[in-house]
């Protein structure tokens, strides 16, 4: 059996990890709460805190991608529980740049998350990514999906290529732990506003947008560049080309 564990291995980040993971010829196992036969996968639930005993049983690296808006710190506290304490394993979370800053319940989640498995003593890699492409494309096409749009104005992102990010996880995967936490952003900073008007750009549609501000520390947090960080990925490609390259695949 390998080694390897994958929590999260279906969502967009996980589906890019396991493609470079392919790539190596390296053996690993994606939990997921549905039951099947299939012996590349493994049946658990960290919410239900279900089968997460056998999963983690005799594995060496476990990419911990699996998360959840409102349970995020007691799926990992479950995951950490099982694992109980092993000196053995390299554990390698992802995060997101900037939680500290952001007076948001999932971010809160995040964090109190990376504090527990700081105090696990289980050897760990964090890595705290910006937004990746596809966030800001979803939350842009769903606002902007009526002819009158609504729009939150002048937050900044630095949004990234998720295979970038999944390119970071596997070379921290390699190195021997040293319970540190690696940052990376995208190669460009936007405003949402300037993401917008690149996507009325290149989708051809248009609206009508009202831009209302955010109120409050959350608000002003987002203005202040809270999710963006000095770690750019120069190799990253900007919001523009990414959604070209990805609207010309979809068609």
């Amino acid at each position: 059996m390998a080694g390897i564990l994958i929590t999260g291995g279906t969502g967009t980040l996980g589906k890019k990890l396991c493609q470079l993971l392919d790539a190596q010829k390296t053996s690993y196992i994606i939990g997921t709460r549905k039951e099947c036969n299939d012996p590349a996968k493994v049946t658990m639930d960290l919410i239900q805190n279900t089968g997460v005993r056998e999963a983690v049983a005799g594995k060496e690296l476990i990419f911990h991608l699996a998360t959840d808006m409102k349970k995020d710190t007691e799926a990992t506290q479950n995951l950490l529980k099982a694992l109980g304490g092993q000196s053995k394993v390299h554990l390698v979370y992802i995060s997101i740049a900037g939680i500290e800053d952001i007076p948001f319940s999932y971010y809160r989640q995040k964090l109190a998350s990376e504090n527990a498995i700081k105090q696990s003593g289980i050897p760990y890699t964090i890595v705290r990514a910006t937004q990746f492409h596809e966030f800001a494309h979803s939350i842009i096409t769903n606002l902007l999906r009526y002819r009158i749009g609504i729009l939150p104005k002048k937050i900044v992102l630095q949004t990234i290529d998720v295979s970038l990010v999944a390119k970071e996880l596997v070379n921290v995967s390699q190195k021997t732990p040293e319970n540190k936490i690696y940052e990376l952003g995208g190669a460009e900073i936007l405003k949402l506003g300037q993401m917008a008007a690149i996507w009325l750009k290149v989708t051809g549609k248009r609206r009508w947008i009202l831009n209302i501000p955010i109120p409050g520390k959350l608000g002003k947090a987002l203005r202040n560049g809270a999710l963006t960080t000095r770690y750019r990925k120069k190799e990253s490609s900007g919001f523009q080309q990414w959604l070209e390259n990805y609207l010309q695949i979809a068609e």
